[in-house]
C-alpha cells in the first residue's frame, strides 16, 4: 500500500477505541473519521478520547451518514453492537457509502445459516456497490473457528473437532462483565438467559462455520448456557461478586450429525478462572492437538484481528465474506 488507507472507526465503545488506538500506530492508515452516539464522547477529538495526550485531528461524530459522505473512506471499522438485527441498518450505510466494512458483530462472522435472509440482503448489496462485508474478531472469528479449521490443513481426513476456550475476566472490561452476568444471582442470570438479554454471542455462528470449513456437515446445531457459581468472594475492577453469585458464563455449543456430536465447543468465561487457555482437539488422521497457554487475549486480539485483515478483505472480491472467503491474513507491517 503506498498511500496511506483512509478508514473510519464505527463505534467507539472500549473494543471499538482498541481498534482506533491500533489504527493511529499504523502509518499505511489514516484514521479520517470516528462516530459514536454516546453524548459524552460526542464532540472530543479521537486522541483525547484515547488519551494519548495530543488530538489527532479527528473528532467524534454523531451522525453516521454525515461522517460517511465526507470521509471518503476505503475502510469502516465497525463495532457497535453483537446481534445483526440491531446493526442491520450500520452496515447498509458503510456498504451504500462505497466503503469496505470489517466488523466485530458476533453474528456477522457466519450468518448463513442462522441469518440467512439478512446475509443476503447484505451480500446483495455489498456486490452491487463493489465492496466487501467481513464479520471477525477473536472469538468468533479466530480460536474456536478459523484456527481449527486452519489446523486441519495437515490432515488427510477430519471426522470430529472439540475446541475449549477458558479465560479469567476478572480483568476484561466492565461491558464483558456484565454480559457473562458477574454479580448476578443465579436466579436472576437463568432469566436473563431465558430472555436473550446475556450470554456469549456467535458461538452457533462458529458451530456452522467449522461444519463447513471442515467438510463435516451438521444437520442441527444446539448450545447450553449455565452459570458458574462463586466459591468464594470476589472483586474486580469495576464489581464484586460475592460466593454464592454468579462469576460468569459456561457455553456449550453442538454441532449433531445424527446422533452423534462432531462439533463440540466448549467456552468459559468468569471472574477468578484459572489456568486461562485455548485448546483445539481434531480427530482424524492425523488427530491434531493445539494449546494456547494463558489463551488468546480478547480485547488486543480482536483489534489485532480487525486491523490486519484490512489489507486481505480490501483485495477479496464483493460481497459478504467470511474468513475462509479472504487470503491467510498476518501482522500489518508498514514498508
Amino acid at each position: 500500500m503506498d498511500e496511506a488507507l483512509r478508514v473510519v472507526q464505527f463505534g467507539l465503545g472500549p473494543i471499538g477505541c482498541e481498534i482506533a488506538r491500533l489504527v493511529l500506530q499504523k502509518k499505511s492508515l489514516r484514521l479520517v473519521g470516528g462516530i459514536d452516539i454516546d453524548p459524552e464522547k460526542r464532540g472530543k477529538d479521537i486522541g483525547r478520547l484515547l488519551e494519548l495526550e495530543r488530538n489527532v485531528g479527528v473528532v467524534v461524530e454523531e451522525d453516521a451518514s454525515r461522517v460517511l459522505s465526507r470521509a471518503d473512506a476505503e475502510v469502516v471499522l465497525h463495532s457497535t453492537s453483537s446481534s445483526l438485527t440491531s446493526v442491520k441498518d450500520q452496515i447498509m450505510s458503510c456498504i451504500e457509502a462505497g466503503a469496505n466494512v470489517i466488523s466485530t458483530t458476533e453474528e456477522l462472522a457466519y450468518p448463513f445459516s442462522r441469518s440467512p435472509e439478512l446475509a443476503k440482503l447484505i451480500d446483495d448489496k455489498a456486490r452491487v456497490q463493489g465492496v466487501s462485508v467481513l464479520g471477525t474478531g477473536v472469538n468468533p472469528g479466530f480460536v474456536m473457528d478459523t484456527l481449527p479449521i486452519f489446523l486441519s490443513t495437515v490432515c488427510h481426513r477430519v471426522e470430529s473437532v472439540e475446541v475449549t476456550r477458558i479465560l479469567n475476566a476478572s480483568t476484561r472490561r466492565l461491558p464483558l462483565q456484565e454480559k457473562i452476568g458477574a454479580g448476578m444471582t443465579v436466579e436472576q442470570f437463568k432469566r436473563d438467559v431465558q430472555e436473550g438479554r446475556l450470554g456469549h454471542v456467535g458461538l452457533l455462528e462458529s458451530v456452522a462455520m467449522l461444519s463447513s470449513g471442515l467438510g463435516i456437515g451438521i444437520d442441527r446445531s444446539e448450545q447450553v448456557v449455565e452459570p458458574v457459581v462463586a466459591e468464594r468472594d470476589l472483586k474486580t475492577q469495576y464489581l464484586t461478586v460475592k460466593k454464592g453469585e454468579v462469576a460468569g458464563i459456561r457455553n456449550i455449543g453442538r454441532g449433531i450429525k445424527g446422533r452423534d456430536t462432531i462439533v463440540l465447543l466448549h467456552l468459559e468465561m468468569y471472574v477468578g478462572a484459572k489456568n486461562s487457555v485455548d485448546k483445539v482437539s481434531i480427530k482424524g488422521s492425523p488427530n491434531m492437538n493445539f494449546i494456547v497457554e494463558g489463551g488468546t487475549p480478547g480485547d488486543p486480539a480482536t483489534a489485532a484481528m480487525v486491523v490486519n485483515s484490512i489489507p486481505r478483505v480490501i483485495e477479496s472480491r464483493p460481497g459478504l465474506l467470511s474468513m475462509m472467503d479472504i487470503r491467510l491474513p498476518s501482522i500489518l507491517i508498514d514498508r
